[in-house]
């Protein structure tokens, strides 16, 4: 099935099985793309950031200590790690699990301009069409496909015979119940080439979860991440379906977390000076909360490279 909206191209998923928790993850980021860009920046990089390195500038209109480029920055540095250097093969297929406003795929495909096809899934309806008509505006659309999908029925994607030889999973795991992470990864893995990369990036506890007390009192779901994880939850998930770890340390740094986090929460206060609405208070609330728990030792952002 094709949904248009207007000229906007997406192919809508629905698999077998519903998601109950679906409509939560989708309303925290129903508000209009311009206030998330006045608050995480105007490239919508979302998944923190990398600062103080010299040898990743931004481009010439951008401040190499701005929010764009430190996330710009973040997910060169991960591809990096995973080998994806501008000398090796380039890969064939790519997927973005979770692309929020197209911000990774565009990068990608610049990044890869001999791959042939580049996919994205993502359940927000208004994040998927603000990336449609960003992909359109930048003349991708031959090359990225967007599905409104969950992660669950990956599965369902089309074109089974190209298998995916590189996968992102930056920031959507957050999002997941146990068992939607083990459905999805299940799903993943039958559409992954043998020894295609995986390249996640999460928010995980380094204590276990009935130990970990929030700053804030803890009485709502904020940012539909209250399926909290550890490193050792991921990583069995991982290997249970299929996967073999690669890599996994803590990037960004605590340091630079805490730094995006008060990027973050500083444009929050100064964009919304009287009411903040329900997600940017939520966002607000959050940026309190693991500033308190990267202090404390007992959070922390990790990256995971991983293979099929």
């Amino acid at each position: 099935m094709t949904a248009d909206s207007g000229q906007i191209p997406y192919e809508l998923i629905n698999g077998p099985v519903a998601d109950p928790y679906q409509p939560r993850v989708a309303e925290t980021y129903s508000d209009a793309t311009h206030l998330w860009q006045d608050v995480i920046g105007p490239g919508l990089w979302f998944q923190f950031g990398v600062y103080g390195q010299a040898d990743m500038p931004a481009p010439q209109d951008e401040s190499p200590e701005s929010l764009d480029a430190s996330g710009r920055r973040h997910l060169e540095r991960q591809l990096d790690i995973a080998g994806l250097n501008d000398h090796g093969r380039e890969p064939e297929r790519i997927l973005d699990v979770g692309f929020g406003w197209g911000t990774a795929l565009e990068h990608l495909a610049r990044r890869f301009p001999h791959c042939p096809r580049l996919d994205g899934v993502n359940i927000s309806l208004t994040q998927t069409e603000y990336a449609a008509r960003r992909t359109a505006a930048l003349s991708l659309a031959g090359r990225v496909k967007l599905y409104l999908c969950n992660a669950q029925d990956l599965w369902l994607l089309p074109d089974p015979e190209q298998p995916y030889d590189l996968v992102l999973m930056r920031g959507s795991i957050t999002h997941f119940s146990a068992g939607l992470l083990d459905a999805t990864l299940r799903a993943l893995a039958s559409r992954m080439s043998r020894g295609g990369t995986l390249v996640i990036s999460e928010s995980l506890y380094n204590i276990p979860l009935q130990d970990y007390t929030s700053a804030l009192p803890d009485d709502e779901d904020r940012l539909a991440c209250g399926h909290r994880k550890t490193l050792n939850l991921l990583a069995d998930a991982l290997m249970r379906n299929s996967f073999m770890l690669q890599d996994a340390r803590r990037l960004p740094t605590d340091e630079d977390v805490i730094h995006w986090l008060q990027d973050v929460r500083a444009n929050i206060e100064r964009v919304f000076p009287r009411e903040i609405p329900k997600a940017f208070r939520e966002l607000r609330d959050t940026a309190v909360n693991l500033t308190a728990a990267l202090h404390e030792g007992t959070y922390s952002v990790y990256s995971i490279i991983a293979s099929r």
